[in-house]
C-alpha cells in the first residue's frame, strides 16, 4: 500500500487537490491571464520552455505543454495542459513528500499557498514564487529526513531552482537554512556550503546580467529611498493594507508561532517571526497601490509562505492531536470559503472570454488575421477588460480551430503604444504592446498567419 499512514488525511487532501484541478479544467481559458499567456506563447513559438530574468524555474512551469507541442497535440489539449501543470506540480510535491518522507502535512500547506492569498492570482498560475513555494515543501521535508544520497540529489536541484525563481526566494531558502542550523548546527555543513554558493552564484549572474526589467524595478526602490518616501507614514499605510488584505496569514503566522513556542522550539519561533518581518518590508518596498490587484496579490505571496511552510518543522504533541479535527474543519471551510471567491473571480473571467470568442468569430467574417479593437466597445459592468496580453489570448483562442484560423486582436492602446504600429510592415504582428514578431517566427503547427495590414475591427450590438 502505497500510504499505510495517515489514510483518511492524505485522502482528504487529495479530493481537495481534486477539486482545484477540476477548477484547473473550467477556467483553462481565462488561467491565460497576462504572463501565463505570454510564456505559453513564447514557449510554443520557440519549441522549448522559456525562461527570461535568469528564472530557470520557469521551466517546471511548462513541462506539460511543451510535452504536447513535442507530440503536436492540438491546441486545446496544450491550454488544457498548461492550466493542469500548475495544479499537478503541487499535487507532485505532496506525493513526494508523504511517499518519500512521511509528511501529510505538506498537503495542507500546498492547498494553503494555492487559496488563502489567491484570488485574480488563480489565473496566472505560472508566477516563479508559486513554484519555489512548492519545491520549499519538498526542500524541507528533505532536509529534515535522515535518508542522505536521495536527499542529498532533491536539495541540491529543488535549491537551485528556488534561488533562481526571484531574490525572494533566495530569501524564504535562506530562512530554512538558519531555522535548522539553530537545532542541527553544522550536522549538515556540506550542504550548508552547496547552497550558500548557489545563492552567491546566482547573486552574481543577476548583478551583472540583470534585466532591464530588474534594473529599472531595483532602480525606483532606490530612488524612494533616497526621496525619503519610506517613512513611517509609509510604513503605516503598508500594515493598513497588509491586514486589510492578508488577515488570514496574520493569523495563521501567529499560530504557527504559538505551536512552536508550545513545544519548546522558542528559537526556532523567533527566527520565523524575523524573516516575517523581513519578508514583509520586502513585499512592501515592491507595493505601488495599496488597492489590491493581481499584481499585489503576487508580490505578497512569500508572506504565506514565510507564515505557513514553518509548520513543517512542529513537531507533534498531545494537545496538537486533540485539536487536530477541529483544526481540520476550519482548514476545510476556509478552503471551501477561498475556493468559492477564486470560482466567482473565475465567473467573471468567463464573461471575458466569451465576449473575446465572439470578437474573433466576428473577425473570420472578415478577410483578414491581424485586428485592432478600440477597448471602450469592451467596457462592460463588471467584467474585466482587456489587457496587454489581449493578443496572445486572442491568437491562442483562435487557433483551437486550427493554425489556419489563427488570428490576432490588439486593442487601440496596444497598436499606439510608444508608436508600436510604426514597426508593422505587413510581414509581423503585435506580439504585445511593446514589441512585433514577424509571421515567419510562428509555430505553423499552430498559427498560421498571412501577411496583411491591421484592420478595424467594431463589436456588433450582442457583444454581451
Amino acid at each position: 500500500m502505497i500510504f499505510p499512514k495517515n489514510r483518511w488525511l492524505i485522502l482528504l487532501q487529495t479530493a481537495l487537490f481534486a477539486v482545484l484541478i477540476a477548477m484547473a479544467v473550467v477556467f483553462f481559458r481565462e488561467r491565460l491571464l497576462v504572463d501565463s499567456g505570454y510564456y505559453l506563447l513564447r514557449m510554443i513559438n520557440h519549441g522549448w520552455p522559456w525562461v527570461e530574468h535568469q528564472r530557470y524555474i520557469l521551466v517546471l512551469s511548462q513541462l506539460l505543454p511543451w510535452l504536447g507541442v513535442v507530440f503536436q497535440l492540438p491546441m486545446k489539449v496544450i491550454l488544457l495542459l498548461y492550466s493542469l501543470n500548475h495544479i499537478l506540480f503541487p499535487l507532485l510535491i505532496f506525493y513526494l513528500s508523504v511517499k518519500i518522507y512521511n509528511k501529510p502535512v505538506a498537503g495542507f500547506v500546498l492547498l494553503m499557498f494555492q487559496t488563502t492569498t489567491l484570488v485574480t492570482g488563480f489565473f496566472v498560475p505560472m508566477f516563479e514564487l508559486y513554484y519555489a513555494g512548492s519545491l520549499l515543501i519538498l526542500f524541507v521535508s528533505a532536509l529534515y529526513s535522515a535518508k542522505s544520497l536521495t536527499n542529498n540529489l532533491i536539495l541540491v536541484i529543488s535549491g537551485f531552482f528556488i534561488i533562481s525563481s526571484h531574490p525572494i526566494g533566495i530569501v524564504l531558502l535562506f530562512m530554512v537554512l538558519v531555522v535548522h542550523f539553530i537545532k542541527y548546527k553544522w550536522e549538515k555543513a556540506a550542504l550548508y556550503g552547496v547552497i550558500l554558493a548557489l545563492m552567491l552564484a546566482m547573486l552574481l549572474l543577476k548583478y551583472f546580467n540583470a534585466s532591464e526589467y530588474e534594473s529599472g524595478k531595483t532602480a525606483v526602490i532606490i530612488s524612494r529611498f533616497s526621496e525619503g518616501k519610506y517613512n513611517l507614514a509609509w510604513l503605516g499605510n503598508m500594515l493598513a493594507f497588509a491586514f486589510n488584505n492578508f488577515l488570514p496569514v496574520f493569523l495563521l503566522a501567529a499560530g504557527v508561532w504559538m505551536a512552536m513556542i508550545f513545544n519548546k522550539s522558542i528559537k526556532e519561533a523567533i527566527i520565523c517571526f524575523a524573516f516575517f518581518l523581513i519578508i514583509f518590508f520586502l513585499s512592501a518596498l515592491n507595493t505601488d497601490s495599496v488597492i489590491m490587484s493581481r499584481y499585489l496579490e503576487q508580490v505578497w505571496f512569500p508572506l504565506t509562505v514565510a507564515a505557513i511552510m514553518p509548520l513543517l518543522i512542529v513537531e507533534n504533541s498531545v494537545w496538537i492531536e486533540k485539536l487536530k479535527p477541529l483544526l481540520i474543519l476550519a482548514f476545510v471551510l476556509f478552503f471551501a470559503f477561498r475556493v468559492n471567491l477564486i470560482r466567482e473571480e473565475g465567473n467573471r473571467y468567463t464573461q471575458r472570454t466569451e465576449i473575446m470568442m465572439k470578437m474573433i468569430s466576428q473577425a473570420r467574417l472578415i478577410n483578414g488575421q491581424h485586428f485592432v479593437i478600440n477597448e471602450k466597445d469592451l467596457e462592460i459592468e463588471n467584467v474585466p477588460g482587456p489587457n496587454w496580453s489581449y493578443p496572445i489570448e486572442s491568437l491562442l483562442f483562435s487557433a483551437e480551430s486550427g493554425p489556419d484560423a489563427a488570428l490576432t486582436i490588439c486593442t487601440t492602446e496596444d497598436y499606439y503604444f510608444n508608436d508600436v504600429y510604426r514597426e508593422l510592415d505587413g510581414t509581423n504582428y503585435i506580439f504585445w504592446r511593446i514589441e512585433t514578431e514577424p509571421h515567419k517566427g510562428l509555430n505553423e503547427n499552430y498559427f498560421r498567419l498571412q501577411n496583411g495590414e491591421y484592420l478595424q475591427l467594431m463589436p456588433g450590438y450582442d457583444i454581451y
